[in-house]
């Protein structure tokens, strides 16, 4: 005899799909695994519990769908994120090396500056060196400053070295050179003044006379004045000009009467009268 079908009581409609379903499913565990196997095709008569484990099913499906959209999404940012950060690293890898370069073309530059700022100061320095012997030098004569040539100052002391190393013709032949290369130097008046000796002291007496005029002519205010006009007198005695010499030497004791060439003039007058 077969056994009645049982009848499983309706769920309350009045619940949700999913709560429904777990009512239904808890009410089929407590009826028990002793129901016949035929009888189990008549557990789920109810189509809402089949379309509430359907509906569950699908959202189960779509949460997973979705979930795996989301995670191939995420995975897709994530392997974005780390292309970019690695094109980042490329980027900041290539502005080290351009900084190094730059560093080093700095440094480079540094130092082709540092060499040219020596070069420099050295061909300065030899350049002052050669221009050294051509910048005007300041001398005193006779009490005065006066700036003059090297050279000038050179040639002037040479021809006054040959006079007092008794080279009476060098030193009359350099002196005449440097009245013309010199014609308006501050040493004029010494350098007549030494020539006219050199040639007294060679006998050459009359030159020795235009010389020393000149100078008393040429330079009036010269201290050299005195001695020339002694050295005049001197001159003008040794040629018999007797007359002439008093006249020089009158006038320089009444022109420069305390100076040591007008005392030795007063003697040389007293002993021509």
């Amino acid at each position: 005899m077969s056994r009645p079908a049982v009848r499983l009581p309706r769920c309350a409609p009045a619940l949700p799909a999913v709560q429904r379903v777990a009512a239904c499913a808890a009410l089929a565990l407590s009826l028990g695994a002793g129901l016949a196997t035929p009888a189990r095709a008549d557990m789920f008569p109810d189509n809402e519990a089949r379309r509430a484990i359907l509906d569950l099913r699908a959202q189960v499906a779509q949460n997973q769908q979705t979930t795996q959209s989301q995670l191939a999404q995420q995975a897709q940012q994530i392997q974005q994120i780390r292309n970019a950060l690695l094109d980042l690293s490329n980027q900041i890898e290539q502005m080290r090396g351009e900084i190094a370069q730059l560093r080093g073309k700095q440094d480079a530059a540094t130092q082709q500056l540092s060499d040219t700022l020596a070069k420099l100061q050295s061909s300065q320095q030899q350049l002052t060196q050669r221009l050294k012997p051509l910048e005007p030098v300041q001398v005193q004569i006779n009490g005065q400053t006066y700036t003059v040539q090297p050279a000038e100052k050179a040639a002037f002391e040479q021809a006054l070295t040959a006079f007092r190393n008794g080279d009476f013709a060098g030193s009359a032949t350099q002196l005449k050179a440097f009245l013309a290369q010199y014609p308006t130097s501050p040493y004029d008046a010494d350098a007549q003044y030494w020539l006219a000796n050199a040639q007294y002291a060679q006998k050459q007496y009359k030159d020795a006379i235009t010389t020393f005029q000149g100078l008393i002519q040429s330079s009036p205010n010269s201290p050299r004045l005195p001695e020339a006009m002694l050295g005049l007198a001197n001159c003008q005695i040794e040629l018999r000009q007797i007359a002439a010499a008093r006249k020089t030497l009158s006038e320089l004791v009444k022109t420069y009467p305390q100076s040591e060439a007008a005392q030795a003039g007063r003697d040389r007058l007293a002993k021509l009268r």
